[in-house]
């Protein structure tokens, strides 16, 4: 298990080109960002099981590989989320119950992988840039995420910003958040993309 630590924020969709622009990533990272596709499937039981106990069970594919993730539970104040993940890949978009049993929360009883279905997806293009951050001292990843959540006939735009520690210190998410917001308008998030797909599945 890792602990995923990341802030999370929105911007409006007309200053990702600003954003992409920016002088702070010439001088902070030393490489190019990378851009992909990332198309992910989330899973829970018809009763909304793992919701209820807020873990998120996905199928993510990235470059023509499929991973599965499973995240439990964690804390989020003003954007900053801390949570336990677990990540694997897997040969084909098939939920892995054998990995899965064995991370799986006692909390939620005895796995049943008959009950659980897909429910909705995201669908949203990824760009990365690698952060070196000095004071206080950390890596950070940071990504701007564009695209939409959809379940059944409704959908919702997912433009955000997420700013993941590598290593080092976390108050360097927020101290990095306050540069970018000298330029972008960002606000924090306390919602998930799965959170969000949950409230979309109530609508569909």
């Amino acid at each position: 298990m890792s602990t995923e630590t990341e802030l999370k924020l929105s911007l409006p969709q007309e200053q990702i080109p600003v954003l992409k622009t920016l002088p702070f990533w010439k001088k902070f990272t030393s490489s190019a960002p990378e851009t992909f596709h990332l198309g992910n499937t989330y899973f829970d039981t018809a009763s909304l099981t793992l919701n209820q106990a807020r873990v998120a069970l996905r199928i993510r594919e990235k470059n023509g590989q499929f991973f599965q993730t499973l995240k439990t539970r964690g804390e989020s104040i003003n954007g900053l989320t801390r949570r336990g993940e677990w990540e694997w890949s897997i040969e084909r978009p098939e939920l892995d119950i054998a990995g899965l049993q064995k991370v799986w929360p006692e909390a939620l009883g005895a796995l049943t992988s008959k009950d659980l279905i897909p429910l909705f997806s995201t669908d949203f293009e990824r760009t990365c840039w690698r952060v070196e951050w000095s004071e206080p001292t950390a890596r950070v990843e940071v990504a701007l995420d564009y695209g939409h959540i959809c379940s059944g006939d409704e959908s919702s735009v997912i433009c955000e910003l997420e700013l993941e520690l590598v290593t080092g210190d976390e108050n360097a998410l927020q101290t990095i958040a306050d540069q970018l917001a000298k330029a972008i308008d960002l606000k924090p998030t306390d919602k998930s993309k799965a959170e969000r797909g949950f409230e979309l599945l109530q609508r569909s």
